[in-house]
């Protein structure tokens, strides 16, 4: 065998590796089936080529030399992959264009095979067995034509691909480029120009092809294109993504699991795969849980997710929080096959929830001990106003003391119950109502048997910056009551109603006593309970409406005050 004939042997078998790369690599992917396809195209003409070279006699090296007339498919062959390359979609819908791609081809291949207008007869040189040149070179022209229109039309688009792209693009079609170009350009002068001379010289068009596709495969590696396939991208997230992740089998046995998982559970992965994944949990009884069987079904419904919190633990034997969502994978037959766990530690996140929670108890109680002690320092405030009321002697005096004793006591209220709450923002104004009416019952001495009290608030939660003037606000239109609607001992009743309307609360203070006089316009009174009750009905944004027919009634519509921050 002479060192020739070898070189056509290993370009042969290059061809068949690298097309059997370029095929795995993405299998899905047309480009790479082309690409597999021209390699595999050319190893045929290198193995061909390697037959002819080193052929006992001329009737073997004729016989090669007429197969490797298919030769002119390998120019159309690159030209379809310089157009599915380039991105020239539209192009390749069309039937026209695959016929002007492989029709002159397939006709040149056909004359060449059915006929001696190619292939004159062979002739052996140092390098071995070689075609002799036509005496008639037409289809010897129209096939050297045709390789240079081909050829030079797909490296033409490469290259102006090539001048636009930018980044990854640029790089991918700088490894096309060479590996189209340089062999064209070798095989035309070796092939195609010099036997149209005196000068003879090894066929170099296999060997240089074998060259430009090993460029275009370095690339492949290199730099993963002809394209970028979901295949590739669910391969790069799951190897580099954070939260840990194990595929499971039907029957829960570990199938792959990504780096975090390895990292995080401290385990090799050859120390996990084919185990049960119950060897990651560490209660047994969570794993039942999160994997139960649903009667007459696998693990799953079809096309469930299930988002679980539990604890793993790692090789080390150290417990790990985590976050765990599990999915099925459904096979053709809608057949569950598998699962995918993907997990996130949690640890920081429960030390975290941990520390808000002592935080939060802190402030709780914090919050709770400052309502009692406003409440104390209320309580101790009206003790020392009604030890004040017995020095004073002037009745007016007196009543005045009286009245702020009883706002403070109103306010005494709401912090006594914010502080046996557990809520320190909000109180059940119902239950605060109740409370304040008692008391001002039992500070005017007033008999229940005689004035009745009829209470109709529903279960309303009130902050406190609409709490306080509220409670205020009954307190001053009940005393009033209490004090001036029922003389000489007159009996009757008093009622307080609140109802939420849509954005708005209504709040009803009534009484069927003697009413107000005539004369008193109650917006303008300069007494200063009533002044006081204007000022706190603006605070909440409210109105008020007085109703005197039969006794007294006031309406008034407010809504619920935001919280204002202080400075």
């Amino acid at each position: 065998m002479n060192g020739y004939a070898l070189i056509s042997l290993v370009a042969f078998l290059v061809c068949f590796f690298l097309g059997n790369f370029i095929y795995h690599k993405n299998s899905q992917n047309n480009l790479n089936r082309m690409l597999a396809f021209l390699c595999i195209l050319v190893g045929l003409l290198a193995f061909i080529e390697f037959q002819y070279r080193q052929a006992p006699d001329i009737e073997t090296a004729y016989y090669w030399l007429k197969i490797s007339a298919i030769w002119p498919l390998v120019p159309s062959v690159l030209l379809h992959i310089a157009l599915i390359f380039t991105e020239h979609k539209d192009t390749l819908r069309h039937k026209t264009t695959y016929i002007l791609i492989y029709l002159p081809a397939i006709l040149i291949i056909g004359l060449s095979l059915s006929t001696n207008l190619l292939l004159d007869g062979a002739i052996k040189e140092y390098w071995g067995w070689t075609y002799t040149f036509p005496q008639n070179p037409i289809l010897f022209n129209i096939m050297s034509l045709w390789t240079i229109i081909a050829g030079f039309s797909a490296a033409t688009i490469c290259f102006r691909y090539y001048l636009k792209s930018r980044d990854m693009k640029r790089l991918q079609a700088k490894y096309m480029l060479a590996g189209l170009y340089f062999p064209l350009v070798i095989s035309i002068a070796s092939d195609l120009v010099l036997p149209t001379t005196a000068v003879r010289v090894p066929e170099m068009t296999m060997t240089m092809s074998t060259l430009g596709i090993t460029i275009i495969s370095y690339g492949i590696w290199k730099y993963r294109f002809p394209a970028l396939t979901s295949a590739i991208v669910a391969d790069k997230i799951v190897s580099t993504m954070s939260n840990f992740l194990l595929l499971l089998d039907e029957n829960k046995r570990i199938v792959n699991v990504n780096q975090a998982t390895l990292h995080l559970f401290g385990y090799k992965k050859e120390e996990l795969i084919g185990k049960k994944v119950d060897i990651l949990f560490a209660r047994k009884k969570d794993s039942a849980t999160i994997f139960e069987k649903k009667k007459n079904k696998s693990y799953y419904s079809v096309n469930s997710i299930v988002n679980k919190e539990s604890t793993l633990h790692s090789k080390k034997g150290d417990n790990i929080p985590v976050i765990l969502s599990i999915s099925p994978i459904i096979g053709d037959s809608s057949q569950i096959i598998g699962l995918v766990l993907i997990g996130s530690d949690i640890k920081d996140l429960k030390q975290a929830e941990t520390r808000i929670k002592y935080s939060l108890e802190e402030k709780e109680v914090l919050l709770q001990e400052v309502h009692h002690r406003v409440k104390n320092n209320l309580q101790i405030i009206s003790s020392l106003l009604n030890l004040q009321t017995r020095y004073i002697h002037d009745k007016e005096d007196l009543e005045i003391f009286r009245e702020s004793q009883s706002r403070v006591k109103s306010m005494a209220i709401i912090h006594e119950l914010l502080y046996q709450s557990s809520d320190f923002a909000h109180i059940d104004f119902k239950e605060y109502i109740s409370s304040l009416v008692a008391y001002l019952f039992q500070y005017y001495s007033v008999d229940p048997q005689k004035i009745k009290f009829n209470l109709n608030v529903d279960s309303t939660m009130l902050g406190m910056e609409t709490a306080i003037p509220c409670g205020l606000i009954v307190n001053e239109l009940i005393s009033n009551s209490l004090k001036y609607a029922f003389p000489n001992g007159c009996t009757g009743y008093i009622s307080v109603s609140l109802h939420p309307h849509s954005d708005h609360y209504l709040l009803e203070i009534e009484d069927n006593g003697i009413g107000l006089p005539d004369n008193i316009e109650f917006e303008k009174t300069d007494t200063l309970g009533l002044r006081l009750v204007m000022g706190l009905i603006n605070q909440i944004d409210g109105t008020i409406e007085l109703k005197a027919d039969s006794g007294t009634k006031y309406q008034i519509n407010f809504s619920e005050v935001e919280y204002q921050k202080r400075i």
